[in-house]
């Protein structure tokens, strides 16, 4: 499967550094503070979700972040409330039911 890049972003996004052991942006999503406005935060979240489904990167990444950018409530603060919101979600935003 295709990685979904930076390129491949539709909105603008700040992109501060990160190191790459950093929660932020490596392994498992956890409770660790998610900044939706950080384009490396929002390819982790997208990477993370892409790893567990089989349909095109490209739509799939596309469509995750359209959520997380229009949709993802206030509330929501960390990846894992992030990740669960978006497949709690998910079919009421395609019609699909995201595992």
């Amino acid at each position: 499967m295709d990685t979904f890049r930076k390129e491949d972003l539709v909105y603008e996004y700040a992109w501060s550094p990160y190191e790459k052991d950093d929660p932020k942006v490596s392994g498992v999503p956890d409770a660790t503070p998610f900044n939706r406005k950080e384009g490396q935060e929002v390819l982790y979240i997208i990477s993370s979700l892409t790893d567990h489904v089989a349909w095109s990167v490209e739509g799939f990444g596309n469509r995750v972040e359209k959520m997380i950018h229009d949709r993802l409530p206030d509330e929501i603060k960390n990846q894992e409330e992030a990740i669960r919101w978006i497949q709690e979600n998910w079919k009421n935003s395609s019609g699909e039911k995201l595992k």
